[in-house]
């Protein structure tokens, strides 16, 4: 493990894990039980969603410490990702995240704080209305921003939680990249490092993977933009 971090040090080394091991709660959760049993237990059954959790919960911990101690300092970066955001808001309300989830949340940033590794999430979807929650708990970095759900300007959130919190994409995968042209996207990247500042605080990307119906052109033109404009 740690081997590999040196290797890699001339850049910001990311411990994040594959899909099925990338910490997280609620999606573990919907592997296990379905996403339809899933929702019915946070409103029918706290018991078992609590039983559930602390079983995610616990072996994450677990496993990250052992990550983190094999690493010993190399590690620059902990992604955890969780989406719990959809296209107009969150995936339930705020008081059952915090019901539910915050504790966790919490307890996996405090982990990687304490062998001083800083802590991005990966979110998809309009979670505006959590990120005070998120920043209480002590999180670093918010990634990735979808420009298109509600609530996810990047220059409105830069206003309003820059002095807190980095900012990680913002490139918009839904709508200018798939079905712009290459201006259209030169204008979007040049808006986008508009928006977020000179005051650091943002890290330039896609607010998700570029989908296999983006032009070719339009690819290139993004990278072009990144280069010309950062």
């Amino acid at each position: 493990m740690r081997a590999q971090c040196l290797a890699h040090a001339g850049y910001a080394v990311v411990s994040a894990g594959d899909r099925l091991d990338r910490t997280a709660q609620l999606k573990p959760m919907m592997y296990l039980r379905g996403m339809e049993q899933t929702y019915l237990d946070l409103a029918m059954n706290p018991a078992i969603v609590d039983a559930i959790v602390a079983h995610i919960v616990g072996y994450f911990l677990e496993y990250n410490r052992r990550v983190f101690e094999a690493a010993n300092g190399a590690i620059d970066i902990f992604l955890m990702g969780d989406d719990f955001g959809t296209q107009l808001g969150p995936m339930m309300s705020v008081e059952t995240w915090r019901r539910f989830f915050r504790p966790g949340f919490a307890a996996f940033i405090d982990l990687a704080h304490r062998y001083g590794i800083k802590v991005m999430h990966h979110t998809c979807g309009s979670v505006v209305s959590l990120i005070p929650d998120f920043i209480a708990c002590g999180l670093d970095i918010l990634q990735s921003l979808q420009p298109q759900a509600a609530g996810m300007d990047l220059a409105v959130l830069r206003r309003e939680y820059g002095r807190d919190l980095c900012f990680h994409g913002g490139i918009d995968i839904q709508g200018v990249l798939p079905h712009g042209t290459p201006r259209d996207v030169r204008e979007h990247v040049r808006d986008r490092i508009q928006a977020a500042g000179d005051e650091g605080g943002y890290i330039l990307c896609t607010a998700h993977n570029i989908q296999p119906d983006t032009p070719l052109d339009n690819l290139l033109a993004l990278f072009d933009a990144y280069e010309e404009f950062s």
